[in-house]
């Protein structure tokens, strides 16, 4: 896998994490570190498209840990998975 793959793996991988805090109502709660998230996922696409896949990763990966924190803090990560 190629550092471009493997940066949008990371990046669908932020998006379903995103998704999974939004399904469980978190938002509300955790609305400052929700758009940090978000933010964080807006820049990783941006440098996607310009194919500085080393900042893109990087974004992704900074606020996946972010959502995935709160999600294990509230005993909900892999109740989906």
């Amino acid at each position: 896998m190629d550092e471009k793959e493997r940066t949008l793996k990371d990046i669908k991988k932020l998006e379903a994490v995103i998704e999974e805090f939004e399904d469980y109502g978190l938002p509300e709660e955790y609305a400052e570190p929700y758009e940090w998230a978000k933010n964080y996922l807006s820049d990783a696409k941006h440098y996607f498209k310009k194919e500085d896949y080393f900042s893109a990763f990087g974004c992704a990966n900074y606020a996946y840990g972010i959502i995935d924190g709160i999600l294990i803090h509230e005993g909900k990560r892999g109740e989906k998975n």
